[in-house]
């Protein structure tokens, strides 16, 4: 029958767990609420089978697909079977997007694959992985000024402030005060993501009692004023920040959510993955700020044709 790509929704996201769990992955794109977020930007379709699953995304050089989920053992087969249809059955070059460190690698020890094939070092797209005990304490030289920044929050709002996990049913409240955030936000949108990231967190609410992700919130004077989304991988402790809002006139604010959302939701969580900066100047220095234990590096790779 061969590769039949179809539309991805929201129950073919859904089988991204299973999928993942096939082999160590920590790039946040193996997370179903993240292609969900991003699905209409990138036009995403998808193929599957008992082996894999790949993606298939449109970027403004070229609809490619993604890095497929599948066993170690597997990938060089894996990617025999993509090639083979990308050059054979669709007659074109096959370039593929966001690969991670350990696929890279056995594709390299493939036969031609380095004569082959253009390798490009994607720093825009890499993740950013921190030590979850560090950022729940704060502890550390290297902190400090995150601690303080923390610590007047507190003192400035005490009695003041309330941190709640929510749910489902808050969603309405969380679309009134995302709204807010976005009235009062200029930003660096160098790939043009901004309002499909938007649209996609939107979706991602109307569909919120599929989709198995955790929900903080804090409120300042009754309020609703910071909220954050994220998902957790239970087989590599990993814990995935997917989205992240709060109000900027509220110092230590964003301290705050930060350190509370780890602690009340992922408190078994070893890794934290903080996704990509999209090479958007001020959000890869706040990123950095955090002290990453390191960089979830990705790659593209072009086929010489």
């Amino acid at each position: 029958m061969g590769i039949e790509l179809k539309k991805l929704s929201l129950a073919d996201c859904l089988l991204l767990e299973q999928y993942g769990k096939l082999r160590p992955v920590y790039i946040a794109e193996r997370q179903p609420v993240n292609q969900f977020i991003w699905e209409e930007f990138y036009e995403t379709l998808f193929y599957n089978n008992d082996t894999y699953f790949m993606c298939v995304v449109t970027s403004k050089e070229c609809t490619a697909p993604m890095m497929p989920l599948c066993r170690l053992e597997d990938i060089p087969s894996v990617f025999a079977e993509i090639k083979y249809h990308w050059n054979e059955v669709l007659n074109k070059p096959l370039n593929m997007f966001l690969l991670d460190e350990t696929f890279l690698e056995v594709l390299k020890k493939t036969p031609g694959f380095t004569e082959e094939f253009r390798i490009e070092d994607s720093r825009d797209n890499y993740d950013y992985i921190y030590d979850a005990a560090k950022l729940k304490t704060l502890s550390g030289k290297a902190y400090h000024k995150k601690k303080n920044h923390l610590n007047s929050f507190l003192k400035n709002y005490e009695g003041r402030y309330e941190y709640k996990t929510l749910s489902c049913s808050d969603v309405a409240e969380i679309e009134a005060f995302h709204d807010r955030w976005l009235d009062n936000r200029n930003y660096e949108d160098r790939h043009n993501s901004i309002r499909s990231e938007e649209n996609g967190i939107h979706r991602l609410f109307q569909n919120c009692s599929f989709i198995d992700c955790e929900i903080g919130g804090v409120y300042v004077d009754g309020k609703l004023e910071a909220y954050t989304i994220g998902s957790y991988v239970p087989e590599t402790k990993c814990a995935y920040i997917h989205v992240e809002k709060a109000n900027i006139t509220i110092p230590g604010l964003y301290n705050f959510i930060n350190q509370q959302f780890l602690i009340h939701s992922f408190p078994d969580a070893l890794l934290v993955n903080r996704e990509d900066d999209l090479g958007q100047e001020g959000l890869r220095k706040a990123k950095l700020s955090y002290q990453p234990i390191r960089l979830e590096a990705k790659y593209h790779i072009y086929q010489n044709r």
